[in-house]
């Protein structure tokens, strides 16, 4: 087992608390799942064109994993409440103060955390949205859609492609337990919007019915980290808001989405494995190689955040090891 797996982050649940959905217990870690996502964004190795105002780039998959992979390695962002306190010589704290103090910087070394690896992940989602959007020119012309129609920025093209992929191949173009995980983030989603009453925009009628509703809501959300709507307050016990816990937990599990989401683009929207690292293996001789290039497929790409005796993380002396 890799090393790192055992490093825990400071948003991460407590380890003495049970799972008790038998779905999720077969689901890997969140820090595990968003480093299979890179792996397989690294071993793709494609590039596509992206046009926009500000002229021509060209997109590539590794990028996408770069930050998926800093979103699975991130441990802790430390907030030092103590920092502009006076020093310990020139003032005295008396042990409710002190707690307080300290309560503040545990509390918001957790959000920190948890809307830092949100953003990375939101980084990665962004470029895959511009992997796929040179796409979506063939699907409006297709569609016949009116010009005053067409979609205008990258990540609502993105839903258009991926709601013309569901509309053709259904939920079996989805990774397994798909509306299990988008559901458990829908319904910490509702009850955020309910208890600060934020703004979600930029959904047409009928958006809550369809497989990509899950990804509309985390591009609301990440609207609303990135403009600074995002409720921050002082622990609870200290008269901030009762659902702060809740609220970094919603934070993980858009992040779980977005991979999910990831996966799928990579899935249909790739032309296959093309980097240099993957072709250096399929061309190696050796059982390990083989065992490694059997499994490392576009349909895998469906599996990753399942646990499983396979992992694009692991060496490929782990390979063989699983495979025999």
């Amino acid at each position: 087992m890799s090393k790192w797996r055992d490093r825990r982050a400071a948003d991460d649940p407590a380890q003495n608390i049970r799972q008790p959905c038998s779905i999720c217990s077969e689901t890997r870690g969140l820090s595990e799942h968003l480093t299979e996502v890179a792996f397989a964004a690294q071993f793709l190795g494609n590039t596509s064109t992206y046009d926009s105002e500000d002229g021509t780039a060209k997109i590539r998959t590794e990028t996408i994993g770069d930050w998926l992979r800093l979103a699975a390695q991130l441990k802790t962002v430390e907030i030092d409440a103590w920092k502009f306190e006076p020093s310990a010589g020139d003032a005295f704290y008396c042990e409710t103060v002190a707690d307080s103090i300290n309560a503040h910087g545990q509390h918001y070394t957790t959000h920190a955390t948890a809307l830092t690896r949100f953003v990375f992940v939101c980084n990665g989602l962004e470029e895959a949205y511009r992997f796929i959007d040179h796409l979506y020119s063939a699907l409006s012309i297709n569609n016949g859609v009116a010009k005053k129609n067409l979609k205008r920025t990258s990540s609502v093209r993105a839903v258009a492609l991926l709601d013309d992929l569901f509309e053709k191949k259904g939920l079996s173009a989805a990774p397994r337990d798909f509306e299990h995980h988008c559901g458990n983030f829908i319904g910490l989603f509702n009850r955020y919007k309910s208890e600060h009453l934020v703004a979600v925009g930029g959904l047409d009628a009928g958006a809550e019915k369809l497989p990509t509703y899950a990804l509309q809501l985390v591009r609301n959300l990440r609207n609303h980290v990135a403009h600074g709507t995002f409720p921050l307050a002082p622990p609870a016990d200290y008269g901030g808001y009762e659902d702060s816990k809740e609220l970094v937990l919603m934070l993980r599990h858009a992040c779980r989405v977005a991979a999910l989401y990831t996966q799928v683009i990579l899935r249909w929207f790739s032309p296959g494995f093309e980097s240099h690292e993957y072709n250096s293996m399929r061309n190696a001789n050796g059982k390990e190689f083989d065992n490694f290039v059997e499994k490392c497929t576009l349909e895998h790409l469906l599996r990753m955040h399942l646990k499983g005796d396979f992992a694009l993380h692991e060496g490929l002396f782990d390979c063989e090891r699983n495979g025999d």
